[in-house]
């Protein structure tokens, strides 16, 4: 269950300060249908994408607009169920937002103007969202990803309740998901105070609406007490500073504990559906190309589809290596181990290559077919000796791999390189590093360096201090160090975040530093 937390920056740090301040001098919102114009004003103000068309139309149904790129797959689509607390929200006033996630993914979008309460409550919704279903599939997509924010978002998480083939649905996307309508979460009272937007007396109000004479406790609402291992994967962005924080997070816990991929983004001083302000915001813009790659990976064809790949790794043996591979297994990837003795190897789960990664025929015999590398190469403290083992490794993996057509590289080097140097804390930066790894860094730069001037697809992942506590799920991914001194890390922690990386392109070209 990756959990990926995201820094707040200076300039979104500026932007926010100010919207809290606009908002405060605003009404508050209030779910019923007087609200529905002022709600879809303010989602219109969404500046309008280019190269893409918007249509009004219908599916199975159901009322909508479409928002077609000019370039879209024609077997790709997206469903986009909009927020609004099950009562207001529009298709027309999501279209712009939702057209820009379309571009970027390269699938058409239908924006539903699905069933609202209190004309229409529980359980229209669910019946609007099977009918979309069936509908898309009548129109021929045979790959379709279901979308949603707020409401919206826990609507698409449901989506099994709905008695939709699991078989047919791709991935789903949820922004601020609200999946709890009995406000059980804790941050409905931790976040109660930092959250602009919403608070647990007017969910509280949009519950009673959308549930009508149904019950909190019904099985097709509790979502978070259903089985959800036959969901696809899931991609969840939520705010830090919002009261629907822990529904996203205990969600994600519960898809974990059923094996399904599901990776949350957690951004620090982020409100309610903060995608929406991609114009406004850097976090914002960053969540919209997180999810549209998300989106593209799930859309695309079986063919170029990333789901499975066999993934090299180098340094299997070790903790974090052995760690790799478990989540390289659990993901549904062939992991290869290059190893020096078989012998010392009989207990890991993976295709052994006996060799030295020195050796270029090995490399080349371990690259077999293979897509991905990942190295979890080390070396032991050197105080005296200079070290050259991780750059002369790195240097000749490179060159196999380009040899041999494997693409995507994904290195472990660690805090103190390159210029997250002096971000160790007082004990590392003052005493272990220069006492003992001063060598073993220089060798450690020099291998980014090897890198970053190859022409592979690379991601350098820097761990902080590693542990071997247990897997906590909460991993701070940093680009931005100027406030991060010391941390830590435990080992299956690093392989959750490592192995994730050998699909994402979040971080692709880039060196980031990973803590708890």
């Amino acid at each position: 269950m990756p959990i990926i937390k995201h820094e707040l920056t200076a300039a979104d740090a500026e932007t926010m300060q100010g919207m809290r301040a606009m908002l405060a001098g605003m009404p508050s919102l209030t779910f019923g249908p007087e609200s529905r114009p002022t709600f879809d004003a303010i989602m219109g103000q969404t500046p309008a994408p280019e190269s893409v068309s918007f249509e009004q139309g219908q599916v199975g149904g159901v009322p909508g607009w479409w928002a077609r790129p000019a370039k879209a797959d024609p077997k790709a689509v997206i469903l986009y169920l909009h927020g609004g607390g099950y009562v207001i929200g529009s298709a027309g006033a999501y279209r712009n937002f939702v057209g820009h996630i379309a571009a970027k993914s390269g699938a058409a979008a239908f924006v539903a103007d699905y069933a609202l309460a209190p004309e229409r409550p529980f359980p229209a919704a669910l019946a609007d969202l099977r009918a979309l279903h069936s509908g898309l599939t009548e129109l021929g997509f045979g790959r379709i990803a279901i979308c949603g924010d707020s409401a919206g978002g826990g609507l698409a998480l449901s989506f099994l309740a709905a008695g939709i083939d699991p078989g047919q649905v791709t991935g789903i996307v949820a922004m601020s998901p609200w999946i709890d309508l009995s406000l059980g979460s804790d941050s409905m009272v931790t976040r109660a105070g930092s959250d602009p937007l919403l608070s647990k007396d007017t969910l509280a109000s949009a519950a009673t609406s959308y549930v009508g004479e149904a019950n909190v406790s019904d099985a097709r609402l509790a979502t978070l007490d259903a089985d959800l291992s036959a969901l696809p994967p899931v991609r969840i962005h939520v705010g830090d500073a919002e009261v629907l924080l822990d529904d996203a997070l205990r969600f994600a816990k519960k898809a974990d504990d059923a094996g399904v991929p599901c990776e949350v983004h957690v951004w620090d001083g982020m409100i309610h559906v903060f995608p929406s302000n991609f114009a406004m915001l850097q976090a914002a813009a960053a969540a919209v190309d997180d999810i549209a790659r998300f989106l593209a990976d799930r859309l695309a064809p079986p063919v170029r589809q990333a789901s499975h790949k066999k993934v090299l790794v180098l340094g299997a043996t070790g903790g974090t290596g052995r760690e790799i591979v478990r989540q390289l297994n659990k993901t549904g990837h062939t992991a290869v181990a290059l190893v020096r003795s078989r012998a010392k190897a009989a207990d890991i789960d993976a295709i052994l290559i006996e060799g030295d990664a020195r050796d270029p025929k090995a490399l080349d015999r371990a690259l077999t077919g293979c897509d991905a590398v990942i190295s979890a190469l080390g070396t032991p403290p050197s105080p005296f000796k200079a070290v050259s083992l991780l750059s002369s490794a790195t240097q000749l993996l490179v060159t196999a791999m380009q040899r041999n057509g494997a693409k995507r590289l994904v290195c472990i080097t660690g805090i103190g390189a390159g210029d997250s140097r002096g971000h160790g804390g007082f004990a590392f930066d003052n005493i272990i590093m220069p006492l003992l790894l001063r060598k073993v860094y220089a060798d450690k730069n020099r291998q980014e360096a090897i890198i970053g001037a190859s022409s592979l697809d690379w991601v350098v992942v820097r761990p902080a201090v590693l542990n071997d506590k247990p897997r906590s799920g909460k991993i701070r991914a940093l680009t931005d160090l100027r406030k991060f001194h010391g941390g830590t890390i435990s080992r299956s922690d690093v392989a959750d975040f490592v192995t994730a990386q050998v699909d994402s392109n979040q971080y692709l070209g880039k060196k980031p530093l990973i803590t708890w």
